[in-house]
């Protein structure tokens, strides 16, 4: 699959060919716009509705949108494949998923699967997975996500920092407009993933080595703002009279390197959303937040949260509770554990 890029060179030697034959210089440039604006076209319809299949690292480390079976067993015998990384999560239901299952196991190479969005900080426990596929897996590799830009260029980055010795500034242009991404909105949390790991560097006055991120990933990354330590503040284990309502503190402790913003209202900010399941069934028996007020949380710094509960029946019932990302629409919202973070969790028996 060969890059438009490789085009464009003959494109302009074939326009500066009609410069020595005397075409005017308006036309000239007329020309050359054209072929500027064709060749973008060309590219950006293959980053939005094709293949959008680049080198990362000569013949180690490939990238791409999804591909239909036959497009990736192309690719598998074109590049030599012999690892298929796919940062879409396991779908097995999913036509798309079962394209890459069959494609992966009639060509007899690995497939591994990885989750990661778009939207969101990566999750600390699936960047250690994703080093560690690189340790361990059989080259040359393809990463692929939905549309070979944001996710993919995550993980191309990496692959770049970790086997290869380049530098931040050029690594990242994996997570480039070239591919499909931008560092605007929700997906621009990709972009600071690295400013995260550039800022850690900065303050210890260090240069990027693979060994070093390496460091970082296992026991320094944070993401953004979604890190809490959540106490209860009651003698365990947890025991309620029947038929009278109780209240429950709780303490949240921002362990995060970024603060927390609570906000009055059913949308935006953080919040503390707790629930009560009843034992054995998981059926959700009451729910409620916690937090709508207007109060900033530091690093380092700690909240007291009181947690309404209404008569309950006697039984034991499974206490959860963990921070929430509000926003607008409700589908949005994001748990602080999606990024890794430790909800509480309790038993209660009322009586």
């Amino acid at each position: 699959m060969r890059q438009s890029s490789e085009r464009w060179p003959e494109a302009f030697r074939w326009l500066a060919r009609l410069s020595r034959r005397g075409v005017s210089r308006r036309r000239w440039f007329q020309l050359a716009g054209g072929c500027v604006l064709a060749a973008f076209g060309y590219e950006a319809g293959r980053v939005l509705i094709g293949s959008n299949v680049h080198t990362v690292i000569p013949g180690r480390v490939y990238r791409s949108a999804q591909l239909s079976q036959v497009q990736l067993e192309r690719l598998i015998a074109e590049k030599g494949l012999r690892t298929v990384v796919n940062l879409r999560g396991c779908c097995p239901e999913t036509e798309w998923y079962q394209a890459d299952a069959r494609a992966t196991c009639r060509m007899g190479i690995c497939q591994e699967d990885l989750t990661f969005s778009a939207k969101r900080y990566p999750h600390p426990g699936e960047v250690q997975r994703l080093v560690q596929v690189l340790d361990q897996a059989a080259y040359p590799l393809l990463f692929h996500c939905a549309r070979g830009a944001d996710r993919t260029g995550l993980a191309s980055t990496l692959a770049l920092l970790l086997l290869t010795d380049s530098d931040l500034k050029t690594a990242r242009r994996q997570l480039w407009p070239r591919y499909g991404h931008f560092a605007v909105g929700r997906t621009a949390v990709l972009d600071r993933f690295f400013d995260y790991y550039q800022n850690w560097l900065a303050e210890r006055e260090w240069e990027h080595s693979p060994s070093r991120l390496r460091e970082w990933i296992a026991g320094h990354y944070c993401p953004g703002p979604f890190r809490a330590e959540i106490r209860l503040l009651h003698p365990q284990p947890l025991r309620w009279p029947a038929g009278r309502g109780q209240v429950m503190a709780v303490r949240v402790i921002n362990r995060a390197i970024e603060p927390w913003q609570f906000v009055p209202g059913g949308s935006g900010g953080v919040q503390l959303r707790y629930s009560l399941f009843a034992h054995g069934s998981g059926q959700l028996v009451f729910r409620d937040h916690a937090g709508r007020f207007r109060r900033r949380v530091e690093p380092g710094q700690e909240l007291i949260l009181h947690l309404g509960f209404p008569p309950l029946p006697p039984g034991r019932y499974l206490f959860h509770a963990d921070l929430l990302d509000m926003q607008p629409i409700d589908l949005l919202d994001s748990d602080f554990a999606q990024y890794g973070s430790e909800p509480l969790q309790t038993t209660l028996t009322v009586t």
